[in-house]
Formats: C-alpha cells, structure tokens, sequence
C-alpha cells in the first residue's frame, strides 16, 4: 500500500498500491495534461517522496511552489496531526491484499540493501502478520484511511477501478482537486497513464533505481505485470483460505471490499 500526498502552503493533497501509477495521473491533472515533462523530467523531481530513503527531501519539499505534491506511504498515526485541521487534501490507493502481496514480494526481492531470501510462502505469512512490511500491519494501514472515507478532504482509489476503468478514475481525481480537465486533456492522461506507456517511460518507471545500486540488476523491473489476479500464480490453497478468514476478520466488518480477478 502507498501513499501520496498534494500539499500547498495552506492546502494540501497526500495520495497512497498503485502509488506510482497514482503520483503520476495527480500530477498530470495538476498539471493539465503536460506529458512533455511528464515524459524528460524524473518523477520523483516533480513529485517528491517524503520519507526518500536515499536523501532528506523535506527541505526541497519546503521550497516548493504552492500547490506541493507530496508522496509518502506513511501510515495515517505518523503523519503530522496537523493535517486533520489544515487545508490539505488527501489521495489514498488499495489494492487487494493477494495482489499486494505478490507485488511487494517481488519488489523486496529487487532491492539491495533487503537481501530477501525467503519463499513467497514464508514472506506472505510474514506479510499479513504485519512482519515485513515496513510502514506497518496491511489491515491497520488501511482501514485507518478507510474509515475517513466520507471526509470532505479524502479520495480513496482502488487499483482495480483504475486497471479497469481508468478515464473514470482521472475525472474523479480530477473533480476532488477541483481541476477542470477537458475531454482531450483527460484522453491524453489515460493513454499517457496505460501500464505499458508508463512501463517504456524513464521518467516514470523507477529504472534510475538501478542506476543508483538500490535495486539488484537481473531480478525484474519496478513495473512488473499491472494486472488483477496474478496472485493466483502464488497462492496456494491453504494461504488463499488463511487470507480469506483475515478479510472476514479485518476488512469486511467496516465494509471495504476488493476485486480478486
């Protein structure tokens, strides 16, 4: 799970899986469609990472023109009180919990300084344990969010919305910030925006990554496969059931409900 934030000097939007995919349809919005420098400057520059794990972007982050884009995949308890009572707006991504968990395993896997070695069985049993994720439990991270769904500064996404229909994912994000997109505009971010657009694209697919030694060559890409269902390539029985009881426990009381396929 991911997320992301918007931020001005008064008003602010944080965003959070998909979070790359979601920086990158914000700050097209924002932005009115400039896939030019979409496509020359790196992501990252034009939308910073707040927790960055090679560098301190907070004092960039302050020298930013109003309105700030900001990403963090900070859980709600440690982001700054202030955002309950300031002008800020929020974005948060889900994903399904199997497709989460394959995703991340791979990602893991890619990164240097993880040196991950176990089986995808041994990382999912960790994962949903709260264990490896480092911005802690999946459940809690997402039903904090969830729970302020009807607030009049938070938007949530699914992924699977996006992956299924996306144009109609770029209006609503488009009509909580309160940006007014023309036809054209919103067809130029959703070609702009397809998985394999953003794939090919150097300033959006994490490939400078590997350039600065945090992920290992030969062990995949950033974006992988931008698909629902691929879980079922991992999961067994028995940890497809021991997911479906932690949904039934966690999830389905407060009402949040995911595609699977």
């Amino acid at each position: 799970m991911n997320l992301y934030a918007a931020a001005s000097n008064e008003e602010s939007i944080y965003c959070c899986p998909g979070t790359t995919w979601t920086q990158e349809i914000v700050w097209l919005v924002c932005n009115n469609a400039n896939t030019e420098t979409a496509n020359t400057v790196e992501l990252d520059t034009r939308f910073p990472f707040f927790e960055y794990p090679f560098s301190n972007q907070r004092p960039a982050i302050r020298k930013m023109p109003s309105p700030r884009l900001i990403k963090t995949h900070l859980a709600l308890p440690v982001l700054p009180h202030q955002i309950r009572g300031k002008k800020l707006k929020i974005i948060y991504t889900m994903r399904n919990p199997k497709d989460t968990c394959v995703s991340m395993y791979h990602f893991l896997k890619m990164l240097t300084h993880f040196n991950y070695k176990g089986n995808f069985e041994e990382f999912a049993k960790e994962f949903f344990m709260g264990v490896t994720v480092g911005h802690g439990s999946f459940w809690d991270h997402h039903l904090d969010y969830w729970r302020l769904r009807d607030e009049w500064n938070m938007l949530l996404l699914k992924y699977e919305d996006m992956i299924t229909n996306l144009n109609k994912e770029v209006k609503r994000i488009a009509a909580f910030l309160d940006k007014e997109l023309t036809e054209e505009q919103v067809q130029t971010i959703v070609e702009h925006c397809t998985f394999k657009t953003m794939k090919d694209n150097s300033a959006s697919n994490k490939s400078h990554l590997q350039n600065i030694g945090f992920t290992k060559a030969g062990m995949g890409v950033f974006m992988c496969k931008g698909k629902i269902g691929d879980w079922k390539n991992y999961f067994t029985p028995e940890l497809n059931d021991m997911v479906d009881q932690l949904n039934k426990k966690w999830l389905e009381p407060d009402g949040l409900t995911f595609d699977y396929e």
